[in-house]
């Protein structure tokens, strides 16, 4: 049986490949053997997992072979090496962990601008009604369940009791989870 804190390292050009045995793979029974392969310099890791072999069954040769089968492919975007998604499943669609990223917070951004400018209508339309705060408070389910956000408009500086007596309503764990702004 192999070591828990087994760490396997293959140079490919200028980058290196580090395996290293991920926990579930002695975690869970009967889940199979899982590797987690970090790419160094750019970044960016990626698992590789056989099902039909088990952690107490693997040895360091399954390491190696596994490592072994992962290659890496010029970014589309910029030519830093990535992972080859022939070899191993990644949701980076063959781009380096850098442009990757970047996209992602391009579309956060844009996301995040979008929720701004539609609270901005929001608060603009409620002020017109007379309006004159907003309280945003995260409702946390008493029964369990995902937190979300709920905004209330009120007319007049909202009181606590206010505040908690709509979270009662809304069945929150907590009553003390809000900002207050002006309109």
């Amino acid at each position: 049986m192999i070591e828990k804190t087994i760490s396997r390292t293959r140079a490919v050009g200028a980058a290196t490949l580090t395996a290293t045995v991920s926990p579930c793979s002695w975690m869970y029974p009967g889940y199979g053997l899982q590797i987690q392969i970090q790419l160094a310099p750019n970044g960016g890791t990626a698992f590789l997992h056989s099902k039909g072999k088990a952690f107490a069954d693997a040895t360091e040769a399954d390491i190696d072979a596994m490592l072994e089968s992962v290659k890496l492919v010029q970014c589309s975007r910029c030519g830093n090496l990535a992972f080859d998604p022939e070899t191993v499943s990644t949701n980076r669609a063959g781009k380096c962990e850098t442009c990757f990223m970047g996209d992602l917070d391009k579309e956060l951004d844009a996301a995040r601008k979008k929720d701004a400018d539609k609270l901005k209508r929001a608060d603009a339309r409620m002020k017109t009604k007379g309006m004159t705060h907003r309280v945003d408070a995260w409702v946390h389910p008493a029964a369990g369940g995902d937190d979300y956000l709920v905004s209330l408009y009120v007319n007049g500086e909202p009181t606590k009791s206010l505040i908690q007596k709509e979270l009662k309503k809304l069945k929150s764990s907590v009553l003390d989870d809000y900002t207050i702004q002006a309109l």
